[in-house]
């Protein structure tokens, strides 16, 4: 696979420069033929491909390093100073599995990304500046953004109940969102950070379980082991007591999962508060 040098700004010498982690290996079905000769990742907003934006805010997030997971039309993806890992059976598993196949990059700290959502700067500030090994971004302020939203409907959100200490409790798919009591309920981004020592967690958990499932073994809320989310694979963690935060914040992101997504980005930016990309746009 083509590798390019990455850029490397300036850290001090006892602070681990951080990686970031861009997942882009999927088709995007439900793009339609927005996606029939290129990847999500590719679509142009404001005259560059989402893609770029995405590495532009982890560079100042304070990532040295990026690596693109590429599967889909890879050879589409052509942006500098990038290192590229090809995930070839990217039709055969989802988030967690494509993710895992930088294993060998994946050292240190972290942050990485679904290649699919735009997301403001201060929300990757946020992210690096919330305590914790595994800190996932979190939007407490999600159902408004469902409203409308008919190709991707509210049952479909990856939903994280967390506690008052910002402590995930349960998250997943198809929960409900009404928990009352203690927990609040949010929306995971698809966004999220890892310390040195949580990213070691993270693949270690993730051998184990791959030397105890087949592709076919059922896991968390996945039919199939080869098809897990990443959410799945934090319910895991959460199960066996590993402690995982939350960066909660309000609005500033938005998915691009379907045509439709992708055709009201700019109708619902002021809402979401993209400001950002009106300001571009």
């Amino acid at each position: 696979m083509r590798r390019a040098g990455s850029s490397t700004p300036s850290h001090d010498s006892t602070v681990t420069p951080m990686k970031g982690v861009v997942i882009a290996a999927g088709r995007g079905l439900r793009m339609g033929r927005l996606t029939e000769s290129r990847p999500k990742c590719l679509l142009p907003i404001a005259g560059r491909p989402l893609i770029e934006y995405t590495i532009e805010n982890l560079r100042l997030a304070g990532c040295s390093q990026i690596i693109v997971i590429v599967g889909y039309k890879a050879g589409a993806v052509d942006v500098r100073n990038v290192q590229y890992v090809l995930n070839a059976d990217f039709a055969n598993n989802n988030i967690l599995h494509s993710f895992m196949k930088a294993s060998e990059n994946l050292v240190g700290p972290i942050i990485a990304s679904y290649s699919d959502i735009w997301v403001e700067p201060w929300i990757f500030r946020s992210l690096v500046e919330t305590p914790g090994d595994i800190v996932l971004a979190v939007d407490r302020d999600w159902q408004p953004y469902y409203e409308g939203r008919t190709q991707h409907t509210v049952s479909e959100a990856e939903n994280v109940y967390f506690d008052r200490n910002g402590s995930v409790v349960r998250l997943g798919k198809n929960l409900d969102p009404d928990v009352g009591g203690e927990l609040t309920c949010g929306e995971f981004l698809g966004l999220w950070r890892m310390s040195a020592a949580g990213t070691e967690d993270f693949c270690a958990e993730f051998v184990r379980l791959q030397g105890q499932l087949g592709p076919s073994s059922r896991f968390q809320q996945s039919a199939h082991w080869s098809n897990a989310y990443i959410t799945d694979f934090v319910q895991e963690l959460v199960d066996r007591g590993r402690t995982v935060k939350c960066a909660a914040i309000e609005r500033g992101w938005a998915e691009l999962d379907t045509e439709e997504d992708f055709g009201r980005l700019m109708d619902i930016a002021e809402r979401q508060r993209l400001t950002t990309l009106l300001e571009v746009a």
